[in-house]
């Protein structure tokens, strides 16, 4: 699909934009300008398709992804649903419409640079004085909320979930170790093994 960039002289104008429903110091409007401001110093070739449509733009993908996972979404069909109908999430990604096969693909095919991206986008965040920015971390190596030691997942107890939920063989004494966070996503009853995965897909990213 074809995206529908956003136009300030359109807005300026009087001209109903894509971001008329997105207040003037709502954080997507910084994520949104910080991240077309970076992309093009990661030197990203996209590629073109010779039949059928072209690919979906990856600098769009980007800030949905980003943008997505600073609300804390990783589950793809939620991500692909506010991409279609919420105005703000539709604002950052230029109006595209990625299913959840496609947002697949491009987190696993361009997950370097969307780790970069986060990354860069919470410095920047914080130095411009976001700073709880919704409670997702800086630290590349630990995921946890400002000034909370009970809501950390170290990288080491992420990978030993995964490979739990994965279904490789996992000593009983290695889930008995793990701390509360870890512990709680684990014996949480309202979560399916495929949700608790996805979740922790996007914890390894950050």
């Amino acid at each position: 699909m074809v995206k529908r960039k956003f136009d300030k002289n359109q807005s300026k104008l009087g001209i109903k934009t894509l971001d008329w429903n997105v207040p003037n110091d709502h954080i997507s409007r910084f994520v949104v300008d910080f991240i077309e401001d970076v992309f093009p110093l990661l030197e990203i070739d996209e590629p073109k398709k010779k039949k059928g449509r072209d690919s979906l733009p990856i600098d769009s993908m980007l800030k949905l992804l980003v943008y997505a996972k600073i609300q804390h979404i990783d589950r793809t069909s939620i991500i692909a649903d506010m991409a279609r109908y919420h105005d703000i999430f539709r604002y950052v990604c230029d109006d595209i419409r990625p299913s959840e096969r496609s947002i697949q693909r491009y987190r696993r095919e361009y997950g370097r640079y969307f780790e970069v991206l986060l990354q860069m986008t919470l410095k920047k965040a914080f130095d411009e004085g976001f700073t709880e920015f919704n409670h997702v971390a800086i630290d590349g190596t630990i995921k946890k909320a400002y000034n909370s030691n009970n809501n950390t997942i170290t990288k080491k107890e992420t990978q030993t979930l995964v490979d739990y939920y994965e279904g490789r063989p996992i000593k009983p004494e290695s889930l008995e170790k793990l701390h509360k966070p870890a512990q709680r996503l684990l014996e949480k009853k309202d979560m399916n093994d495929e949700d608790k995965l996805e979740l922790l897909y996007g914890i390894e990213t950050q």
